[in-house]
């Protein structure tokens, strides 16, 4: 019979067809079977009904947990700590069907408090990128129709609200991505607010530097270790790869670092070397059709800077959805990671490329300094910070967000492309002292990193506001 699967496993499911499914590891994916849902006696289905209307626990599906997997329907019990026999009620709004890390966050949130018991109502905002599976879009449905007291907390899990109106206490669950300022709107619409979460202390201490009032709490994120983890047998691609493979996830975006990265990468390796750099990455904010058109533009007006003598060395795109299940062995395919952002909120591909085993080469700014140092990790140190100006520097990236304009990020210019090339020749010529640094990445991310440590703040915080 079918199992509940975890509140984690269905918050980070995506593209995902409505039914469980078998795939072949092909890259392609041409061929799919469609695995058949056993039915349930009367008995188990009551059960299922009761505790899907108690409380909305019934947060994550029911569906078999693989094939052949015949065993015995498991109703996990809420863990509910009630004050005055009532349950803690909360309003969560941001988006939820997509695949950033704003959504993932606010699925991982809304099932995890839910399976602690949590009263949450959805307000979901429109989006047209949707990449959940239908029993997902069906519960988070579901729990848009949660009935709860107009007074109760609301969160809004965005960049800004989009409206503030609420008569309960208003808490807005942000990610800080600029260095050492933030923008005066920004900071004008933090303002009114009642309680900020953000998920570093980096993102804290910006907020407390520049003028922000409402009470800030810590509220980290996290990686689902039981599911990222070493030993996933690797990602057929459908394409060759070299011997030795810097994976780096990320969506297309200046922001992002990409020209860093690929400069180093270009400048520092030879075609004769047995050494791929894989980039898993797509460009959203253009029609799908237009997305791999534009990074290849992008890397070859990269390519064309590049002066050097030579074939250059093995560059791989793959730009393909990937449903979450699949991101660990998206992981597992690689070596090394490599990310050389310039401004993340957290860094989630940085803690689970990590859990997965890779050593990870970062920059070293923003929300990533909270859990990456020299110990564990190697290090691009920026130059300096410039202000980006829509007609002056880093122009891409302050016609990125509104928000992003007269901000600081860092420089990276020409250091920074010559600290990547470094780093990525001593993890290529010494892999096992690479391998040795993550693996106190690996136990700081499990020490400290867990959603179920993330649910476990935010379902305490929730119960001290509600006391």
């Amino acid at each position: 019979m079918g199992t509940l699967k975890s509140a984690y496993e269905l918050a980070n499911e995506r593209m995902i067809a409505p039914r469980e499914e078998k795939r072949s590891s092909d890259a392609e994916e041409n061929v799919v079977e469609f695995i058949e849902i056993p039915e349930f006696s009367n008995k188990e289905s009551k059960m299922i009904e009761d505790k899907h209307t108690e409380l909305i626990v019934a947060g994550v599906p029911i569906t078999e947990k693989s094939l052949g997997d015949i065993a015995s329907v498991r109703v996990q019990q809420p863990e509910t700590i009630t004050f005055n026999d009532k349950p803690i009620e909360v309003y969560w709004n941001g988006h939820f069907l997509d695949y950033g890390g704003f959504a993932r966050m606010n699925r991982t949130m809304a099932f995890g408090l839910s399976n602690k018991g949590v009263s949450v109502k959805l307000e979901i905002e429109p989006n047209i990128l949707n990449h959940v599976n239908k029993s997902t879009q069906d519960q988070i449905e579901l729990m848009s129709k949660t009935k709860i007291s107009p007074t109760a907390p609301k969160v809004y899990g965005v960049t800004v609200p989009s409206m503030l109106s609420h008569p309960g206490k208003k808490i807005l669950y942000t990610m800080i991505e600029t260095s050492e300022t933030i923008h005066k709107d920004y900071a004008g619409k933090l303002n009114m607010v009642d309680e900020i979460w953000v998920p570093t202390r980096y993102g804290k201490k910006i907020l407390q530097n520049n003028n922000v009032h409402p009470p800030i709490y810590v509220m980290p994120l996290g990686v689902d270790t039981e599911r990222y983890k070493e030993g996933i047998t690797p990602f057929n691609f459908g394409m060759s790869l070299k011997g030795f493979v810097f994976l780096s996830v990320f969506r297309w975006s200046y922001r992002k670092g990409y020209d860093v990265m690929l400069k180093a990468f270009l400048e520092e390796f030879g075609g004769e070397e047995d050494v791929t750099l894989l980039m898993v990455s797509r460009a959203v904010e253009c029609p799908e059709e237009e997305g791999a058109k534009k990074i290849i533009s992008d890397f070859n007006d990269i390519k064309s800077y590049i002066n050097k003598k030579g074939q250059l060395p093995h560059v791989a795109l793959y730009n393909k959805p990937v449903p979450e299940r699949h991101m660990p062995s998206i992981y597992a395919a690689g070596n090394a990671f490599v990310l050389i952002s310039r401004g993340e909120g957290f860094g989630l591909p940085l803690a689970e490329s990590s859990a997965c085993g890779l050593p990870v080469i970062s920059s070293y700014c923003s929300g990533q300094t909270d859990f990456l140092n020299e110990d564990n990790s190697y290090l691009v140190h920026p130059n300096g910070y410039v202000e980006a100006k829509i007609n002056g520097n880093l122009s891409r990236m302050a016609k990125l967000c509104h928000f992003y304009e007269g901000q600081k990020f860092p420089d990276f210019e020409p250091d920074g492309v010559k600290q990547t090339r470094l780093k990525m020749r001593e993890v290529y010529e010494d892999y096992d002292e690479a391998k040795r640094k993550n693996q106190l990445l690996q136990k700081t991310i499990n020490d400290k990193y867990t959603w179920d440590k993330a649910v476990d703040n935010v379902y305490n915080r929730l119960n001290d506001i509600r006391r």
